[in-house]
C-alpha cells in the first residue's frame, strides 16, 4: 500500500503545481480591473486634498484643519490620510506608524537610492520630503496595489511650510468586489499549494523509511525548505538495502 501511495504522490506533487499556477493567472485576470485607477476615485482625492490645502492652517494642530482632516478620513473609499511635519516625523498614518517613524525611514531603498544618486542641489528640501513621504506611503500598507496615493503640501496664509497632506485610497471603487472567480481561483490555488507542498514530505517520509533513514527528520527538512530541501535528500540518500522498489 505504501508503495502504491509514493508512486502516486509524484503524479500529485506535478498536478498540484499546474492547478496552482494556472489558478495564479485566472486569479490575477479576474483582478486586474480592481487594480486600474478610475478617473472619479483620482479626481476625489484631488478635491479632498485641494479643501485641506485651502485652510491654510497656522499650524499643524490648527481646529479646523483636524476637524477636516478627520472628515476626510470618513470619506467614502479613503483608507488612510496621513500627516508628515516639516522635518519629515510621520504624524498620521496607517497601522505601520510607530512612534518616532519618518518619512525617510519608511521610504523604500529604491527611493533612498535616487536621492542617493543626485547631484548636490538638484533637489531642494521641500521637494525632497516630498519625494520620501510619497514613497513612504507607497511602501506601507496590505493589498497596496488596490491602493493609490497622492501627498499635498500644506501652507499657512504667509507661505510657510508646515507640512504635508496625504491619502491612500482605494484605486477602483466602482469596480464592486472581486468576482467569484476570482475567490474560487484563489480557493482552489490554496487547496492546490496544500497538495503540493504535503506530497514532497510525504514521499521523503515513506522513501526514507524504506532505506532505513531518519524518517521524520528528513520528512520536517523537506517540509520547511520544499524543492530545494527534497533535491537535497535525494543528493544524499543512502542506497536501498535491497534492489526492490522504484525510484522517484
Amino acid at each position: 500500500m505504501n508503495k502504491q501511495i509514493k508512486k502516486v504522490l509524484p503524479f500529485i506533487a506535478v498536478a498540484g503545481a499546474v492547478v496552482m499556477l494556472v489558478c495564479a493567472l485566472v486569479s490575477t485576470d479576474a483582478r486586474a480591473p480592481l487594480l486600474v485607477e478610475s478617473v472619479e476615485s483620482h479626481q476625489a482625492a484631488e478635491a479632498i486634498l485641494a479643501r485641506l490645502q485651502a485652510l491654510e492652517p497656522g499650524s499643524l494642530q490648527d481646529g479646523a484643519f483636524r476637524q477636516a482632516l478627520a472628515e476626510a478620513d470618513e470619506a467614502p473609499n479613503v483608507a488612510y490620510t496621513w500627516l508628515f511635519a516639516p522635518d519629515g516625523r510621520v504624524l498620521q498614518g496607517n497601522l505601520a506608524v510607530s512612534p518616532g517613524s519618518t518619512a525617510a525611514g519608511m521610504a523604500t531603498n529604491e527611493t533612498q537610492r535616487l536621492l542617493a544618486s543626485l547631484a548636490p542641489g538638484a533637489m531642494d528640501e521641500e521637494q525632497r520630503l516630498l519625494l520620501l513621504a510619497a514613497s513612504a506611503m507607497q511602501a506601507e500598507g496590505e493589498h497596496n496595489d488596490v491602493f493609490r496615493h497622492q501627498v499635498a503640501e500644506l501652507r499657512g496664509s504667509d507661505g510657510t511650510l508646515i507640512g504635508l497632506v496625504g491619502l491612500t485610497y482605494d484605486a477602483n471603487p466602482g469596480a464592486g468586489a472581486p468576482p467569484a472567480v476570482y475567490i474560487l481561483s484563489v480557493l482552489a490555488g490554496l487547496a492546490a499549494l496544500a497538495f503540493y507542498w504535503l506530497s514532497l514530505p510525504l514521499w521523503v517520509w515513506l522513501d526514507a523509511r524504506e532505506r532505513g533513514e531518519r524518517a521524520w527528520v528528513w520528512a520536517v527538512f523537506v517540509l520547511l525548505g520544499n524543492l530545494v530541501a527534497l533535491l537535497a535528500y535525494i543528493l544524499t540518500r543512502v542506497p536501498r538495502p535491497t534492489p526492490a522498489g522504484a525510484a522517484f
